[in-house]
């Protein structure tokens, strides 16, 4: 393509001062940012030169042109050759620009028929997070897939569950694991439905309120593989910022799942926990420290999680109090957006090898689980069923045996001592049987036993790996459809180009 000149659309090139100080403060990052949107732009005009032709509102010359150029553009960018000028602004700027300078105004002049830079900025973005949505859920899928591979070798490794992070109930390492599972489920799944609500086409609103042309709004949504056009004008412009702060708190409800997760893995792996092991590549050791081993690859996970719920209120705090139609500061979304999906895209691989690589010390595990009398609460019913008195009359006897120190654990436990704490406490002797004791004695046999829906129970946490299995494939069969419409709109696009630039006629 030829050079550009310098001079944005809404500036005399005599006055020198015009806009100086708002380009160099407003305009620099915008450039850099649209760098990613290049590809989409040309996609977009491509489309909008296509429906101009069909409803006969440009020449059949002035559509070849045109196009020619896009797919110029388009191709240049791809090799790193075409670059954005960052005194024309913005991507759309530079490429009407670009069109101008190879065909001239009476030819490149066209572009800009019936849009503006507020519908173009609008699909770029719409379809650029198409695109990110798939990816951050493909990626998500793959972690969700780690954890379950994981968890199947782990049902009957025995773990101690926590309460206010004090050793409760025993579940097992696969059942702790799984659980974050079903929370990566449930963010996928949501972040997903982000995908219909971006999937609807703003090219044709121009400024806000569209055009007294007889454009085809139905046909460039369907050659940009967009399910509809948006149904209204203003409410499009308006949208603007907060279908990104959507998307993002729902980022964050994912980057709130890793944090939690990293969280307990730096306690867990510490020396008084020593549930797990971090693989080594995923630990650094200390450098006045020989002795330290250090969790720093989750810990810098943790940091960069973070950030995400912050960009997604700074979405909102620069929205909020925007009147209606196009605001300069909604500009600044595309930032956020940006850096969000960046941080996301680039933990997910990391937290998955970090699951994948995971050590379970599983004796030190199940010597844990049978601390502080873990199993407390199952006694506690055994007791109630078969020493036949409620619940609360049987609570007050355990507590009275744990209170009493008369026993370490209880593997120690005796229907004799059971009888004369009950009548000690309840005025009434409590008969079981020391086989009754024992089932609920230890940890695994707890764990075991728990084969209630939704439980620890080895059996129970198989068929919930299997009913998430089943959810992940489901999920990732519908991104295929998606994807792949969007790959049959390319095509689509692709040959109406080419039946102009080619065949000489749409």
């Amino acid at each position: 393509m030829k050079p550009t000149s310098d001079v944005p659309f809404w500036k005399d090139a005599k006055d020198v001062g015009f806009g100086s100080v708002a380009i160099a403060y407003a305009g620099g990052e915008d450039v850099i940012l649209d760098e990613q949107f290049v590809q989409y732009e040309c996609e977009i005009n491509a489309a909008w030169v296509v429906m101009l032709l069909k409803q006969k509102l440009i020449p059949q010359s002035v559509g070849k042109s045109l196009l020619e150029g896009l797919q110029t553009i388009k191709t240049q960018h791809s090799k790193g050759i075409y670059k954005l000028n960052p005194m024309l602004e913005d991507v759309h700027s530079n490429i009407e620009q670009a069109l101008i300078a190879q065909y001239g105004i009476e030819v490149g002049g066209y572009m800009r028929l019936g849009i503006a830079r507020n519908d173009q900025v609008y699909t770029d973005t719409r379809m650029w997070m198409r695109d990110h949505i798939v990816t951050v859920c493909e990626m998500v899928l793959g972690l969700i897939k780690v954890i379950l591979e994981w968890s199947t070798h782990q049902t009957h490794t025995v773990m101690p569950g926590y309460t206010h992070l004090r050793v409760s109930q025993s579940i097992t390492a696969a059942h702790w694991m799984s659980a974050k599972a079903f929370h990566f489920l449930d963010d996928v799944k949501q972040i997903a439905n982000c995908y219909d609500i971006v999937n609807t086409c703003p090219l044709g609103i121009a400024e806000m309120a569209g055009t007294h042309l007889p454009i085809d709004r139905a046909y460039t949504a369907q050659l940009l593989g967009f399910a509809a056009p948006t149904p209204h004008s203003l409410y499009t412009a308006n949208q603007r910022g907060e279908i990104e702060a959507k998307i993002l708190f729902e980022l964050s409800s994912l980057a709130m799942h890793i944090r939690r997760t990293m969280s307990e893995l730096i306690i867990f792996t510490g020396q008084e926990f020593g549930l797990f092991e971090l693989g080594r590549a995923y630990a650094t050791g200390g450098t006045a420290q020989p002795n330290l081993v250090n969790p720093d690859a989750i810990e810098a996970v943790r940091a960069t999680m973070a950030k995400i719920p912050a960009l997604a209120l700074e979405t909102v705090m620069i929205i909020d109090t925007l009147p209606s139609g196009y605001i300069r500061d909604t500009q600044a979304t595309k930032k956020t957006l940006f850096e969000a999906f960046a941080y996301m895209e680039k933990t997910i691989p990391v937290v998955a090898g970090v699951l994948s690589t995971l050590v379970p010390h599983k004796a030190r595990m199940e010597e844990l689980a049978n601390t502080n009398f873990a199993s407390a609460p199952d006694m506690t019913n055994q007791l109630s069923v078969c020493g036949k008195v409620s619940f609360r009359q049987a609570y007050h006897v355990v507590k009275a045996i744990i209170k009493s120190g008369a026993i370490s654990s209880f593997a120690q436990l005796t229907p004799g001592l059971v009888r004369e704490t009950a009548i000690e406490v309840l005025q009434k002797p409590i008969e079981v049987t020391q086989e009754q004791i024992d089932e609920v004695a230890s940890a695994r046999q707890c764990v075991m036993a728990h084969t209630s829906l939704g439980g620890p129970a080895p059996k129970q946490v198989k068929k919930m790996i299997k009913k998430i299995k089943k959810e992940v494939r489901n999920i990732a069969e519908k991104l295929n459809e998606k994807k792949q419409k969007l790959q049959q709109a390319k095509i689509m696009l692709a040959t109406k180009v080419s039946d102009v630039t080619v065949a000489g006629k749409l």
